[in-house]
């Protein structure tokens, strides 16, 4: 069992995580990489760029990234959909092969393209 200290660190911990994918101007150095694993979204592959984007940031050695996937963003014909947080960039209709210039572009050469 855990202490009230553990568990109140634990919330504080999560707060912050989840503040980032709701607060543009949070302050952090992590980013989140959110896709979309609505039935849409599944659908049209978007485990596997889940898996895809996981397998870049591992063999490129990416600290403060995580890839997270999310539920339904609403925009099924749009699928898979891709949100970068802080940022708030948005990816539509994103494919496997498009994963490697999304880390590229947008987490290594830090361009942001809405």
């Amino acid at each position: 069992m855990k202490s009230l200290e553990e568990i109140k660190k634990i919330r504080e911990e999560k707060r912050q995580e989840l503040d980032l994918r709701v607060n543009l101007s949070a302050n952090t150095h992590e980013k989140h990489i959110l896709v979309c694993r609505g039935t849409g979204c599944t659908s049209s592959k978007s485990e596997d760029i889940i898996q895809k984007f996981k397998r870049i940031i591992k063999e490129k050695d990416i600290e403060n990234v995580r890839v997270i996937q999310t539920g339904c963003f609403g925009l099924c014909a749009k699928g898979p959909i891709v949100i970068i947080r802080p940022e708030d960039t948005f990816y539509a209709m994103v494919k496997v092969e498009d994963c490697e210039e999304i880390i590229n572009s947008h987490i290594i050469d830090r361009k942001s393209c809405r």
